[in-house]
């Protein structure tokens, strides 16, 4: 409930205080606010690894390994080079990713298995799409074709929003989108509920206000006022961003020099922010590189090459990121996850590289994650050629609904609205 509405029922009190029946909705107010309470401070981190990540050369499934070993012969990692973890469940991370199996280890990390969708997409662009509004195209109101996810789940948060902003801006935007993320995962209906900027050096080049309104009335005119709104809409939070850096300097040794890893850069901004208390509650961050057609690995040495360093960046970043926060004291609070628009081919091609597919594995990571292991391993057929494709078992959209349900506490009847064609099955993520 928002401010502006709290006040509205208040205003009504003197005339039912003594009523019974607003005994019973003053106490369900209470108890909203109270179950409401532990999810407050929460965060939520999204990475985006665009292209389309090959979820069966960074997961690899070992109880299939014999038939990845004769459709990938030339991209396919060696089975004495995977890392196995103690409790493998049936797979093996790849050697680029000790960082994350120690994570895994120190159950601080999830593997969510077989993420797709029904009827999938291919392309890049309707891909990203579909993973940024979880609009498939059938059963979603046109609203849902236009706005994203995250940003329809934070019109429930902030309901006022953007007539005024929230009342105090240093608090931060109710979104950050950092690196090339486009601004429609945070669209909502009336707003984009998120503010997007590469580095802090954005700010100094903000362009200046303009100092008298155009006229709305003509198409040029309309993007005029757009775009000094969004001008408007960014000046109003900049002081609370830089301030909130200010306020905490990154406390980890373990992230790279600037530059080396451009993820890891993204992160390292974002904890900075987290442990400078901007509270914004949602932050996301973007990998490139995933489309791997052709050279994902190295000709002489499958465990190198264009996927190993992707997979290595992703690994430091993350370690770095979790060890931050440690250090900050907000390890607890904050849960991170992945996303790319789809998977790759169980085939190989003759350049080396993994043609458009179907199934992803999630990553998540956390100190409140209930399981290492989520869902079942791929399914792979005995023979598989270059146009076969892995059959998802987890709806992507499922596992959403799981994240806003659990890590953020949202009723049902909300999360329908937010994702109205998502599986009524929700996954047990989250320590309660």
């Amino acid at each position: 409930m928002n401010r502006r509405t709290f006040l509205k029922n208040a205003s009504t009190l003197p005339l039912i205080w003594g009523l019974p029946s607003f005994a019973i909705s003053h106490a369900t107010f209470l108890e909203h606010i109270a179950l409401q309470a532990p999810y407050q401070d929460r965060v939520l981190v999204l990475i985006q690894l665009e292209g389309g990540n090959d979820t069966l050369n960074t997961i690899i499934p070992l109880h299939q390994y014999s038939i990845l070993q004769n459709v990938r012969k030339n991209i396919v990692i060696p089975e004495n080079k995977i890392l196995v973890p103690e409790t493998t469940n049936g797979f093996g991370f790849h050697p680029s990713l000790a960082g994350l199996r120690q994570l895994y280890e120190d159950k601080q990390l999830s593997v969510v298995h077989g993420v797709g969708y029904p009827d999938p997409d291919f392309s890049h662009f309707k891909g990203t799409d579909i993973k940024m509004t979880a609009y498939v195209g059938t059963g979603e109101s046109s609203d849902h074709c236009l706005t994203g996810w995250v940003g329809r789940y934070l019109e429930t948060r902030y309901e006022d929003y953007p007539m005024g902003f929230p009342k105090n801006p240093g608090d931060g935007p109710p979104a950050v989108r950092i690196g090339k993320v486009s601004p429609k995962i945070t669209s909502g209906i009336n707003a984009d509920l998120g503010i997007g900027f590469n580095n802090l050096s954005d700010f100094e080049n903000l362009a200046p206000d303009f100092p008298n309104s155009p006229a709305v009335s003509t198409l040029g005119g309309r993007h005029v006022s757009d775009i000094m709104s969004l001008v408007k809409q960014v000046k109003l939070y900049v002081p609370g961003i830089t301030s909130a850096v200010g306020r905490q300097k990154n406390l980890s040794k373990l992230y790279p020099a600037p530059k080396k890893n451009l993820l890891a850069d993204q992160l390292r901004l974002v904890a900075s922010l987290i442990g400078g208390d901007l509270r914004s509650p949602v932050y996301i961050v973007n990998q490139t590189g995933y489309d791997t057609h052709g050279d994902q690995v190295a000709r002489t040495d499958t465990t190198k090459g264009l996927h190993a360093d992707l997979l290595s960046d992703l690994s430091e970043a993350i370690v770095a990121f979790q060890d931050d926060l440690r250090l900050m004291g907000k390890l607890d609070n904050v849960l991170g996850m992945t996303f790319s628009e789809f998977g790759r081919r169980i085939a190989s091609n003759e350049s080396r590289g993994t043609d458009h597919g179907t199934v992803e594995a999630v990553i998540m990571f956390g100190t409140r994650l209930q399981k290492n292991f989520v869902g079942d391993l791929p399914v792979l057929p005995d023979k598989p050629t270059i146009n076969d494709n892995m059959t998802h078992h987890t709806d992507f959209r499922a596992v959403y609904a799981s994240v806003l349900k659990g890590w953020f506490g949202l009723p049902e009847e909300k999360i329908r609205t937010i994702l109205p064609t998502a599986p009524a099955e929700r996954l047990d993520l989250f320590i309660p």
